[in-house]
């Protein structure tokens, strides 16, 4: 009887202490979440690039719109004169255009001191495409060849239409094959001075 009195204390006092331990025990608590703010410095590096090349697309675009905009205006006036019913000016309006136009990528002291001859040079120059094929024809260079001296209706016996489309395909590409002219203008200016100054160096010694 003593031994079963002892024996229910023992588990009464052992439930005490193991209920008195789960009381002290805390709840499971969850890993706060991982915070996206501040960003590490990779990101930041990231970011920063991204925003770098979008700024140097558009920077490249501004650029290339604005050096094309007379290239518009030019084709927008080679359009109206297409358009418009003019049967003995459009040739020279339309080179009136080729040569404004000509001034706004190419130096004026190059243009303006062109003889007809360096002219026609340049526009075929400044129309090729590839090695046979280029914008302008040989008819259609001749067509502007003298052209003050000409009679006033010598349009009318050419094809506006062609003519026209030549030109405006011809002020199209013209950005780009003045700027290759230029080069090979340079290049050629460069060597005649070189050889100059050894005829000079030679013709002194």
């Amino acid at each position: 009887m003593m031994l079963t009195q002892l024996s229910l204390l023992a588990t009464s006092a052992q439930e005490t202490q193991t209920a008195q331990l789960l009381k002290q025990l805390r709840d499971i608590h969850q890993p706060e979440p991982v915070s996206w703010w501040p960003l590490a410095p990779g990101w930041w590096i990231i970011i920063g690039l991204v925003v770098l090349i979008a700024a140097l697309f558009i920077i490249k675009a501004i650029l290339k719109k604005r050096h094309y905009r007379y290239v518009r205006l030019a084709v927008k006036e080679l359009k109206q004169l297409k358009q418009a019913n003019e049967e003995t000016r459009w040739l020279a309006r339309s080179h009136n255009v080729m040569r404004r136009l000509s001034l706004c990528y190419v130096p004026e002291d190059k243009i303006g001191s062109m003889n007809q001859q360096e002219w026609q040079a340049f526009l075929q120059a400044t129309s090729k495409q590839s090695l046979n094929n280029q914008t302008l024809s040989e008819q259609t260079i001749n067509a502007f060849a003298d052209l003050p001296y000409k009679p006033a209706n010598y349009s009318e016996t050419l094809d506006k239409d062609a003519i026209l489309n030549e030109v405006t395909q011809w002020a199209e590409g013209l950005p780009e094959h003045a700027k290759q002219w230029l080069n090979q203008h340079q290049t050629r200016s460069n060597t005649k001075d070189t050889v100059k100054s050894t005829v000079k160096e030679s013709s002194d010694v």
